[in-house]
């Protein structure tokens, strides 16, 4: 039996879907992925034989509430990263913020001309441009970072906790305050 599963889904949309189509042993399910959203980066990790309905329905849901610039975010973070389960890309997505990205930064002068002109951390001033030294701003910066470059860009990670623990949903980016009673 064949049934399209357009997700993400709530948990009762899916198991009426698979009990229509006669499936009541999740271990009978056979996934193929038809369509997807999600950046080129993410579609040739995910092995469908090995995902689970669960974990591609959590990462469609932490994908759908990316904006097209987060998406694109995304794929330079999995390149980064190095995922290897739709779990893991679910846990990058909704940390997107622990990441620095330079879109279209391809090399230290792109990438310093983006960081002075359009990041927003400093006031351009376009009369002065021709006296700005992109490449030794950027430099510096990439000896500061834990960056790379990538097919979609420049991106940067920034948090307190490693890679791993960020895609195992270890710490998720946040600390809480503890104190003496």
């Amino acid at each position: 039996h064949i049934t399209w599963l357009f997700l993400p889904m709530v948990q009762e949309e899916i198991d009426r879907a698979l009990q229509r189509a006669g499936i009541t042993d999740p271990a009978d399910v056979r996934l193929r992925m038809e369509d997807t959203q999600l950046p080129d980066e993410v579609d040739v990790l995910l092995d469908m034989e090995q995902e689970s309905l669960a974990d591609l329905n959590a990462l469609a849901q932490a994908a759908d509430a990316l904006s097209t610039d987060d998406m694109k975010k995304l794929g330079a973070v999995v390149t980064m990263a190095k995922p290897q389960n739709a779990e893991q890309v679910k846990n990058l997505a909704e940390n997107l913020d622990l990441f620095d990205f330079a879109p279209d930064a391809h090399s230290p002068a792109e990438y310093g001309k983006y960081m002075i002109q359009q990041s927003g951390h400093y006031e351009f001033d376009e009369n002065l441009d021709e006296f700005y030294d992109y490449k030794s701003y950027a430099q510096q910066r990439l000896n500061d970072e834990d960056g790379m470059f990538t097919d979609r860009g420049y991106i940067a990670y920034k948090g307190y906790f490693s890679l791993e623990e960020i895609m195992e949903g270890g710490q998720g980016g946040s600390m809480e305050m503890g104190g003496m009673v």
